[in-house]
């Protein structure tokens, strides 16, 4: 070995001594950290503000005067950042984007046992605090490592902590990736006082509900703390770096010492560690670490973290991988000619790096895995920072009175046996009054009819042969295609318009299942919802002869599809406040209708209809009750769609014009209980759906998982439109909105308005003449250049239209 070795030689030391030299080197100093942070924590509660700036001063040598970093500060980052770096991080953000994505979950849905509804979605944590290390080398990648996955996911409000430089200024980089990210709270502030402030609130720092990000001991402390005894939920336990290296007889030596002083010009307690079956392989890491070292910026850092690392030669690989194991590294990389083979022996470790040209680094910045880890042997208990970091999983159930009188004597069998008695008469008394109802109708109260669409679907469509295209009776491709008729002639290629589109669109309802929780036979494709619409009222309705109920103001087309098909229409008008009225369910039922249509959120109100009214229509009315949910990804209700197993006569209606943003796809969907599905299919146009649309479709479905970060921008510029709008003379009211635009009542002639809007090149949708709409225009929610004019343009034009 080398005479000055940069790091301890240990050869073949026993398993049993194996824990010692595991020892991280700051694990002596955590009585006295605790105990530094916790007065930290008193002195932030009691000063607040001043207490940061006062802590600011004291160990990062830095003055402040704001504590929050201003527009100014921020309009002036971008400039001091060169190109090449702004391009470097972008795709960095586009590579840790891509693998967070890829992450995400669809709504579990499942029938746990028959009227047993279970299902589990994902909700973002509402506030997040991200530290973001800075003092001798500001660490913008972990930004990028915290701020995309809390984009993804959603959550409301981040902020951002990072020590200040002397000067009092934050990296210029670091506000330019916040920048980057859509964050605008930055707080200078480092160290524990910034855990502190994220977790106790101060003026300028609000409370959060969950901590993010690595530092230095202080750092980890700090968080422990503020989990322990602030109930601030924390990502894990990251403190200082480490890194522990498998190099066999294969690895390069100049590799593996560049893995070892990357980890180790992190800080002083940093720990390297580098195990190998050949002591030639070590001594020529040694001298190569003693070489590169030389050259290094940060060496006299580094040179101090290798006083507490290690170079231990152990007899084979299964030694290796145990001592490894046991150690549980933040950054394991394994540096063998079996690298992939051994990795699959791992069971403690933040994040692998396989094989000689796979560095540490990368993983750091750019290869789209979070370098946000589980250090000082936590990583036996914690996964490293991911999407799922930043989401809550809540669980919902509903029971059916089918599925109560199952699982219920299940239950009031277990509890009783807990001597729970509370727990077990809440089933009883639902079971006694489901036997009462029962006793009073003499018949079984949610009995089943054993066709729950006898006399629905209209004979002439019972007795009818369902038209077969000749790709129903030749699924896929051959050789040689003469079946359809088509002009073999046309195009080919990627873009090859010339064959018929696949009549069932499988792949996009077996993309479209796994997204919403269902079958793919529980699928309808329309061209648009309208064909749906359509579809359903010739399915039902014999025309001069049945009748179908709607409820204005709502959606116009169903009252068209209607009167095309020669049916009548009844109204069952909303309340004032745009809720469905009280006898609704009664009124129904004595209709004799064949379709009620409900759109909730309405359009074009935009409320959502209370889901107890609806619930009553569906145990009540025996027509097929269609739930119109167009807007539904803007609001917070769950959709219908999770209730079609318990009402077998349920049909919910979604598009991608709205949230998805594909309106000119012409791409609508029905979701119902397969039966009514097949109903759908037999009269269905043959090829309803082009092969063009069929593609976006599943390039839109492939990039679902950027829908919650389009929807949570809308919904902002909803809100801010809103209160843009509410300080306007002219408008007298602005109606709760559950969709992608606000229905708003104007003081003055709402018509004029429309026109002078008009004139000056924004349309918008004049709902005036619609029941309970009289001075109402219906505004789409825009861009936000778009609404920013719109709100101009309302402004300037008060004074020139005539008063109601």
């Amino acid at each position: 070995m080398p005479s000055r070795p940069a790091m301890q030689f240990i050869p073949n030391p026993a398993p049993e001594t194996w824990p010692s030299l595991q020892q991280r080197p700051a694990a002596g100093e955590a009585p006295q950290v605790a105990a530094r942070v916790r007065a930290i924590f008193e002195q932030v509660r009691a000063g607040g503000d001043a207490a940061l700036r006062q802590l600011a001063a004291e160990l990062d040598k830095a003055t402040l005067t704001n504590l929050l970093v201003s527009e100014a500060e921020f309009a002036a980052a971008i400039a001091q950042v060169p190109a090449e770096l702004q391009a470097a991080i972008r795709q960095a953000k586009a590579n840790i984007e891509a693998f967070h994505t890829a992450q995400r979950e669809p709504e579990i849905r499942l029938e746990t046992m028959p009227g047993v509804v279970c299902s589990r979605r994902s909700v973002p944590v509402q506030r997040v605090g991200l530290y973001v290390p800075g003092g001798t080398a500001p660490l913008f990648s972990t930004l990028l490592m915290l701020g995309v996955p809390a984009r993804l996911a959603g959550c409301p409000e981040v902020v951002v902590c990072t020590p200040p430089q002397l000067d009092g200024s934050i990296s210029p980089v670091i506000l330019f990736v916040a920048q980057l990210l859509g964050i605008d709270k930055v707080v200078k502030a480092g160290g524990a006082q910034a855990v502190a402030a994220l977790a106790l609130g101060t003026p300028s720092v609000p409370a959060v509900d969950k901590i993010f990000g690595p530092g230095n001991r202080y750092v980890t402390a700090a968080k422990q703390l503020a989990a322990a005894e602030y109930g601030v939920a924390i990502d894990m336990p990251a403190g200082p770096s480490e890194v522990l290296v498998i190099a066999d007889s294969s690895a390069n030596p100049a590799f593996v010492a560049a893995d070892l002083l990357s980890q180790a010009e992190h800080g002083p307690d940093s720990q390297v560690i580098v195990l190998s079956d050949s002591q030639e392989v070590l001594e020529k890491v040694q001298a190569e670490v003693l070489s590169q070292l030389e050259t290094l910026p940060r060496r006299k850092v580094a040179a101090q973290a290798l006083e507490n690392s290690r170079a231990i030669l152990l007899p084979d690989a299964a030694a290796m991988l145990a001592f490894s194991n046991q150690y549980a590294p933040e950054h394991l990389i394994i540096a063998t000619d079996n690298a992939d083979a051994q990795a699959t022996q791992v069971t403690n470790a933040g994040s692998v790096f396989l094989g000689n040209l796979t560095p540490e680094a990368v993983g750091d910045y750019a290869s789209g895995t979070n370098h946000t880890l589980p250090t000082s042997g936590y990583a036996r208990q914690y996964s490293g920072v991911s999407l799922d970091s930043f989401v809550k999983k809540i669980t919902f159930q509903r029971l059916s009175s089918v599925g109560l009188q199952a699982i219920g004597p299940v239950v009031e069998t277990m509890a009783e046996a807990e001597g729970l008695v509370a727990h077990a008469r809440a089933v009883t008394v639902r079971l006694a009054s489901l036997a009462a109802g029962s006793a009073s109708n003499g018949t079984a109260l949610m009995a089943k009819p054993a066709n729950p669409y006898a006399g629905l679907i209209r004979p002439s469509v019972e007795r009818m042969q369902a038209y077969s295209s000749a790709r129903d009776e030749f699924e896929g491709l051959a050789p040689v295609m003469l079946d359809a008729n088509e002009n073999s002639l046309g195009s080919v290629g990627p873009d090859d318009f010339s064959r018929y589109p696949d009549p069932h669109q499988r792949a996009i309802k077996a993309d479209l299942a796994l997204i919403k929780g269902v079958s793919p036979d529980q699928i309808f494709l329309g061209n648009g919802s309208d064909e749906a619409i359509d579809l359903l009222v010739r399915l039902t309705c014999t025309p001069g002869q049945d009748s179908i109920v709607i409820c204005p103001p709502t959606y116009g087309m169903y009252e068209v599809a209607a009167n095309l098909n020669d049916v009548r229409v009844k109204r069952l008008p909303l309340t004032a406040d745009f809720q469905l009225p009280a006898n609704a369910a009664a009124t129904l039922a004595a209709s004799k209708a064949k379709l009620v249509f409900l759109c909730s959120p309405n359009n074009p109100t935009g409320n959502l209809l209370a889901q107890e009214a609806i619930e009553t229509i569906l145990a009540n009315f025996r027509g097929l009750v269609v739930v119109d949910e167009a807007y539904a990804d803007f609001a917070d209700a769950l959709s219908w769609i999770s209730r079609l197993t318990e009402f077998p006569r349920l049909v919910v209606l979604q598009t991608f014009s709205k949230a998805w943003g594909l309106a000119g796809l012409r791409l609508g969907v029905a979701y119902a209980s397969p039966t009514l599905i097949s109903y759908f299919n037999k009269i269905k146009p043959p090829y309803n759906i082009s092969a063009a649309t069929q593609q976006h479709a599943l390039a839109a479905l492939a990039n679902a998982p950027q829908l919650p970060g389009m929807r949570a921008e809308l919904l902002q510029g909803r809100e801010w439109l809103g209160q843009q709008l509410s300080q306007l003379p002219i408008v007298e009211h602005i109606f709760p909105s559950d969709a992608n635009f606000l229905l708003v009542r104007f003081n003055v002639d709402a018509t004029a308005a429309y026109d002078e809007l008009s004139s000056r090149g924004i349309v918008v949708r004049n709902r005036t003449t619609q029941p309970g709409c009289a001075g109402c225009l219906r505004l789409t929610v825009g861009t936000a250049s778009e609404n920013a004019q719109l709100v101009q343009a309302l402004a300037e034009i008060g004074t020139a239209v005539p008063t109601n």
